[in-house]
């Protein structure tokens, strides 16, 4: 497979990209935003260097999760669609190991696992690089917010071509989730010190 059928099978697999860059972002976000109020509110002298390397520490774990999350879910349903397939075919079980069948849901399954694990890892640096690169807290706090929501709307978008669905709506939706995701970790590192 070259790069280009590479790419093009990535973005097939559109809800992992969009369940894996949301993951990403948002949970990132979270992670980041209540980290960064907990330091203020205890007054803590945390570098914000220290709160974008928490966020994506929760990033990379959240992609390794994501992934072999998906990994072990979509074998789970290939292997009982092969099963299913054999049972209809009224084959032995196992008979349809090795054959082109098992090689696509291989491929498949794979695919998902690398799909959603990327996908989930590069939507983590959106809240992180502001904290990564500034070193005023407030500035990198706004940084991240509007960043984060220029992310959503853009997956918003991309969800809404994928889905034929309005892109108003479906970014909308997506920014509604972000904003309320924001307000509870805002509260949360808020709420200490």
């Amino acid at each position: 497979m070259n790069i280009r059928e590479f790419i093009n099978e990535y973005f097939k697999m559109s809800r992992y990209v969009a369940l894996g860059t949301m993951d990403g972002i948002l949970a990132v976000m979270g992670v980041t935003l209540t980290a960064s109020g907990v330091a203020g509110a205890a007054g803590l002298d945390i570098s914000n260097f220290s709160v974008g390397l928490t966020g994506l520490a929760g990033g990379i774990a959240l992609a390794m999760s994501n992934a072999f999350g998906s990994f072990i879910g979509e074998r789970a349903e290939e292997v009982r669609t092969i099963r299913d397939l054999e049972h209809k075919m009224m084959l032995d079980e196992g008979k349809l190991d090795d054959t082109h069948i098992h090689q696509q849901a291989k491929r498949r399954i794979f695919m998902s696992m690398f799909t959603h694990g990327f996908s989930s890892f590069i939507g983590s640096f959106v809240p992180v690089l502001p904290f990564l690169l500034i070193s005023d807290r407030m500035t990198a706090t706004m940084c991240t917010i509007i960043l984060c929501f220029i992310a959503l709307i853009i997956l918003g978008v991309y969800l809404g071509r994928v889905s034929r669905e309005s892109l108003l709506k479906t970014s909308l939706e997506i920014v509604l989730i972000g904003v309320l995701i924001g307000v509870v970790s805002f509260l949360i590192g808020g709420g200490h010190g």
